[in-house]
């Protein structure tokens, strides 16, 4: 994501769920520093597939992204967090990894899980930052899981027959 366009709407997200994203934001804090300074390599772990995977709730997303092709290689922060610069990166990691603590462990998990608003947009980002010299010369105006379904969790290792 590019952080001067950015900007403005995570201030209006801010904005709006002031408490949800305090008490998230303070917990990701606490999680960098845990996973920056706690045993060696955990922050490499945080990143891996397995980390995510961890929870069985995530167990569908992992089997799925296992008959993904050539996405198989990506790690799910290539995907699912920002990438373009390191500070929203480590931002929405801490606030995505205590959203997802807090609702793993209270029992809220939605059923299904899906991406918000925000996700999606990240997603379209790092499709478009991976694949920019193909994205650059088509029509930029949907999102690419539109066309590309095999490329999500829910429609990996199936072939589209339309």
């Amino acid at each position: 994501m590019r952080v001067a366009e950015d900007l403005p709407r995570l201030v209006g997200y801010a904005r709006r769920n002031r408490r949800g994203l305090a008490v998230a934001g303070s917990l990701g804090v606490v999680l960098a520093l845990v996973v920056l300074f706690g045993p060696p390599r955990l922050f490499e772990y945080s990143e891996s597939p397995g980390f995510c995977a961890a929870c069985h709730v995530m167990k569908e997303h992992y089997e799925s992204w296992t008959h993904m092709g050539s996405h198989r290689s990506k790690r799910c922060i290539d995907c699912h967090l920002p990438n373009r610069h390191w500070a929203p990166h480590l931002l929405w990691k801490g606030i995505d990894g205590a959203k997802d603590v807090l609702s793993f462990f209270s029992g809220l998990v939605p059923d299904p899980i899906v991406l918000s608003a925000r996700g999606r947009r990240t997603a379209q980002d790092n499709c478009v930052r991976c694949h920019e010299g193909m994205v650059s010369r088509i029509d930029g105006s949907r999102p690419c899981s539109n066309c590309h379904r095999r490329a999500t969790h829910k429609g990996a290792g199936l072939i589209d027959t339309r």
